[in-house]
């Protein structure tokens, strides 16, 4: 029995009757950018399923090969474009950015285990995604980007902090400010995601044994350690998310945006 929440034919929402709630990003023509549309789907379920004492554990997956690409620059351009000049006012700027820090900052609120399925590439806001979950998993050809600088922005939904936590200074210096890939080999290596495997279905069948751990767990159990642990090692999330929010806003209005801006729409078909 499966008790759909929401979503459509681009975010495919769920829970099954073991309480385990799946996100599936299902925009393979944008390789699963995010829309303010698609965002907004994911937020109101995890800030639902946060509510809901019967979810064990949440899964966010990307559909066709592809975990997500970020923002979609699509639907910022559009936005720009409603305006003389081209550029993001401060509100428009703001809503952007908020977009990204609330679709962190749902993922944390959700009280169980979040499981993220990385097949493919992770970048920008989907690596911050991915980065936000308790547990990832990918598959060998998977990689993770902080490509914000090179379109004159910055990290967001709280990858500023939690990279650094994870791989220490001079690799999250190398990400977030020369815009460098990391393979999945490399991220398992610094202690970045949880687990690599060989390929999709091996990334299927090792979700799926760790989601039947975690629902044959204490539910409890489960909340009160993942509570403690990020006590510990997600304490200045909120305050990460306040000092991107600032910072992003404003690169969003500036010269060196509006300009990658400018280029991605004269290179549009």
């Amino acid at each position: 029995m499966s008790d759909n929440v929401a979503g459509g034919d681009e975010i495919r929402v769920s829970v099954d009757d073991r309480g385990v709630a799946r996100i599936e990003i299902h925009r393979p023509h944008r390789m699963n950018a995010l829309d303010g549309a698609a965002s907004r789907v994911i937020i109101g379920a995890l800030e639902e399923w946060s509510a809901r004492d019967d979810i064990r554990v949440v899964v966010i997956d990307g559909a066709g090969g592809s975990f997500s690409t970020g923002a979609d620059v699509i639907d910022i351009a559009a936005t720009a474009g409603e305006n003389t000049g081209g550029g993001l006012d401060p509100t428009q700027a703001r809503g952007v950015i908020s977009g990204g820090s609330d679709l962190a900052r749902a993922v944390r609120g959700v009280a169980v285990p979040v499981v993220a399925v990385v097949d493919g590439p992770a970048v920008g806001i989907g690596a911050s995604l991915a980065f936000a979950a308790d547990l990832v998993y990918a598959t060998e050809r998977s990689y993770f980007l902080l490509a914000f600088i090179n379109i004159g922005l910055m990290p967001d939904g709280g990858a500023s902090m939690s990279v650094a936590a994870a791989v220490g200074r001079a690799r999250a210096n190398a990400m977030a400010l020369l815009g460098e890939k990391l393979p999945a080999t490399e991220a398992f290596d610094a202690g970045l995601i949880t687990k690599i495997v060989a390929d999709r279905e091996a990334l299927d069948a090792t979700v799926d044994a760790t989601v039947a751990k975690l629902v044959a767990t204490s539910a409890s159990a489960l909340r009160l350690t993942k509570k403690a642990l990020d006590a510990h090692t997600m304490g200045d999330f909120d305050a990460a998310l306040d000092r991107e929010l600032e910072g992003q806003t404003a690169l969003l209005q500036s010269a060196e945006f509006q300009a990658a801006m400018a280029a991605f729409a004269g290179a549009k078909p």
